[in-house]
């Protein structure tokens, strides 16, 4: 861990017990309709996407644009939780597409896949109802991209179709993902003295999340497979596929999260994110979260089965580079997806 981000040494004094857990009868419930559309036409194949749509919204509605798990490889526009209640019902639009997937590709065309469905929303949002703030949110390797399409500027990485339309966004919300390839071997070795067990709740009846990926470094792993070479042999391949590569000044709204009993990304590249962010004077948040696995937002009945978790909560406010390094800290309980949907109402409402 780095010095900024001493954990609990300094946390629990000043830590709080804060349960942000959101009610349905707080809240309206909108029905919810999904459509299977077409956003993009790639080697003669279609790349759909799913949009859930909140119905008697009392007008067009921000859009939630969700990229799936799987180690670039793998999962599917429905690999995620019940977008119908995360958070359709909230009256978001959610957005869960496909996009390509190796080794039939290699990295950035999965990522010219995210910037051009963010594209295809926008030019297609009076046909369905919707504004043109965008929140994109990923998990894993889907969160990796996310902050890859946020971070990019114009021009990188955009893919084609709607050239018209920006690609960019409101908000992110990067669960878990891989920051930068190169560190991660290096980071899972230091992480393993401490690495926490998976909450009881979770664990019980086997493994939570999937065995732990093999090394980083090695020639068949995701990462490896993700540009095209092992990662340590083609380190500006590595750096160009790296979210970290691209933190700057003036990049929108970050929230990070990860859970301490992740065996697959390790917490630390959440960290390095959230560093980079706050250094540049971003507005960004890192919730580093007790005794979750890997693909934990995987879970649609999560929160009810073992919430609400203990975070620590790291927050920098965007203030400009002559603030550097202001933030906060403490520690709360609250549910993870309680949390998402707070994240997202703030930003896109």
């Amino acid at each position: 861990m780095s010095a900024r981000l001493g954990r609990r040494s300094f946390l629990f004094g000043s830590a709080t017990a804060l349960v942000h857990r959101l009610h349905a009868a707080d809240r309206k419930e909108y029905a919810v309709e999904m459509k299977t559309l077409t956003y993009a036409r790639r080697g003669g194949s279609d790349l759909l996407l799913d949009l859930y749509l909140p119905q008697g919204t009392p007008g067009p509605v921000s859009t939630i644009l969700f990229l799936h798990g799987g180690g670039w490889s793998g999962g599917t526009r429905t690999t995620g939780p019940d977008f119908k209640r995360f958070f359709a019902q909230d009256g978001f639009a959610m957005a869960s597409i496909e996009y390509r997937l190796t080794p039939s590709i290699r990295f950035p065309s999965n990522a010219e896949d995210v910037k051009t469905a963010i594209r295809w929303l926008r030019a297609n949002a009076s046909a369905h109802g919707l504004n043109q703030r965008i929140g994109i949110w990923g998990t894993s390797a889907g969160g990796h991209l996310a902050a890859i399409a946020a971070l990019t500027p114009r021009g990188v990485f955009e893919g084609d179709g709607d050239p018209d339309q920006p690609s960019s966004v409101d908000c992110v919300l990067d669960a878990y993902g891989p920051s930068s390839l190169l560190l991660m071997d290096a980071q899972t070795d230091q992480e393993k003295p401490t690495l926490q067990p998976i909450a009881p709740a979770l664990a019980a009846g086997g493994p939570a999340g999937p065995p732990a990926m093999p090394r980083h470094d090695a020639p068949a792993s995701a990462e490896s497979k993700l540009i095209g070479a092992p990662i340590q042999t083609t380190p500006e391949l590595s750096h160009a596929a790296s979210p970290l590569t691209y933190a700057h000044a003036g990049a929108p709204p970050f929230l990070l999260m990860h859970g301490l009993a992740d065996n697959s990304v390790p917490h630390h590249q959440s960290v390095l994110m959230y560093e980079a962010l706050a250094a540049a004077g971003n507005d960004v948040t890192l919730r580093l979260v007790d005794g979750l696995p890997h693909t934990f937002f995987n879970r649609t009945n999560l929160d009810e089965i073992a919430g609400p978790f203990r975070m620590d909560v790291y927050e920098h406010p965007k203030s400009g580079a002559e603030s550097r390094g202001a933030e906060s800290t403490r520690a709360e309980r609250a549910g993870v997806f309680d949390v998402a949907r707070n994240f997202f109402t703030k930003h896109l409402s």
